[in-house]
């Protein structure tokens, strides 16, 4: 683990003290509003499974979802711990790595809290893309723990999209966020290769609907 000067220790914890009031406060402006779909989700603290949700979603999803205890994995990097400490002092759980630092490490960690009963949330297109795309660590864990993957979306009736490889959202101020979920997937602990590329054809199908669905609700209803 790499080692921080006295000063960048200092600015790490006033991220984390800091950061998830900062979020909390602008969030004050955004009407969030649960679809029926993910009433039985918002209403089990924690429920054991797997969450997939697009990386563009991240900033909304950690605010609504805060204080649950689910773990999630974050970047090993620099730039991750930033996150790490506000996602912590918003009550997650972060567990630390990356496709190219400590990735298979991490996700065993992740799968070992799900096992005893926590819940993981997880980017299958994350970090680094491409957008949309569903990678293999969603899958395994399901494979491995026999938890149901439960895919979400926030929709959002207003939204800047940074030109960054994710489109990530933020959405504008006095705008109103609609929260659905879809169906649970199950994996066979058999599953062969096949089975799992069409399994992630069916999550990525479920989360583009989900998006999209999303969108239009909180669009209506704005």
């Amino acid at each position: 683990m790499a080692r921080h000067s006295i000063w960048q220790r200092l600015l790490f914890w006033l991220t984390g003290a800091i950061g998830g009031l900062l979020i909390g406060l602008y969030y004050l402006t955004i009407r969030v509003r649960n679809d029926a779909s993910a009433s039985q989700f918002i209403t089990n603290v924690p429920t054991p499974g797997i969450y997939p949700f697009w990386h563009s979603h991240q900033l909304t999803a950690v605010w609504h979802l805060r204080r649950r205890g689910s773990g999630i994995i974050i970047s090993a990097s620099r730039d991750g711990e930033y996150i790490a400490r506000v996602a912590q002092s918003l009550g997650f759980l972060p567990i630390r790595g990356s496709s190219s630092r400590g990735g298979a490490t991490a996700l065993m960690e992740l799968i070992r809290f799900v096992e005893s009963g926590g819940e993981g949330g997880i980017t299958p297109d994350g970090p680094r893309g491409p957008r949309y795309s569903i990678g293999p660590g969603v899958l395994a864990m399901a494979r491995a723990t026999g938890r149901p993957v439960t895919p979400f979306a926030f929709g959002l009736s207003r939204f800047w999209e940074l030109p960054s490889w994710d489109r990530f959202r933020i959405p504008k101020p006095f705008s109103r966020a609609v929260f659905m979920a879809g169906e649970p997937i199950h994996v066979p602990p058999d599953a062969d290769e096949a089975a799992m590329a069409a399994l992630g054809e069916k999550l990525r199908e479920e989360m583009l609907r989900l998006e999209g669905a999303a969108d239009e609700r909180a669009t209506d209803d704005y």
